[in-house]
């Protein structure tokens, strides 16, 4: 079943088509007669909408309750009745069920998906346009030794995964500017770890 926000054109035109829809919210419309459903309906149009159960070819609902149907013969029923602030603004999308297929809701929704496609080209697209990044360069034997940072991990009491970390570190091209390389670096270890001695020592 298709899947729409809300709010959207395509969901505005999917009313018109009478076409079954989901969105990511608690508004969506199946085809026919739908049971069971809620009773947030008042009684009169609760029976109603039973009464009419095999002339319905659509039904629209908002938390399971039917706010709107349409009836073999074209006949849209759209009960009068007050709900919460969410329902009310999915009933106020219920005008689409008597506007034309192919009118201004089909030239908008087409609209609408044709933003969304040129949205995700650019998302797509960003990492290569624009001011370009710094390349990545590999960490130097002098920036970072496997031997100066083994050390200085032995001194690193309670992580055991820390050599795995800087395992990780020195199999990829990481930027010699990245806080990630700088946390691994030997000069930050000793800086750190010095400190700490010198501290214990005292």
């Amino acid at each position: 079943m298709k899947k729409f926000a809300t709010h959207s054109w395509a969901v505005r035109e999917a009313l018109a088509r009478r076409e079954p829809f989901d969105t990511y919210g608690a508004f969506h419309a199946v085809e026919g007669y739908h049971l069971p459903f809620r009773d947030r309906l008042p009684h009169r149009w609760r029976e109603q909408y039973i009464e009419d159960g095999d002339e319905i070819i659509y039904t629209v609902l908002s938390y399971r309750t039917p706010i709107a149907w349409v009836l073999r013969c074209g006949a849209v029923v759209i009960p009068d009745v007050k709900y919460s602030r969410t329902t009310s603004g999915h009933q106020g999308l219920l005008y689409a069920l008597s506007e034309p297929a192919e009118g201004a809701l089909a030239i908008a929704a087409q609209e609408e998906r044709q933003e969304a496609r040129e949205r995700a080209t650019r998302r797509r697209q960003a990492p290569t346009v624009g001011t370009p990044r710094e390349p990545a360069v590999a960490i130097s034997a002098e920036e970072l030794t496997w031997s100066a940072v083994r050390e200085r991990a032995g001194a690193l009491e309670g992580t055991p995964d820390i050599v795995a970390r800087i395992d990780d570190v020195l199999s990829r091209r990481v930027p010699v500017n990245s806080g990630e390389a700088a946390i691994y670096s030997a000069e930050y270890l000793e800086r750190k770890h010095g400190n700490r001695d010198r501290r214990e020592a005292a």
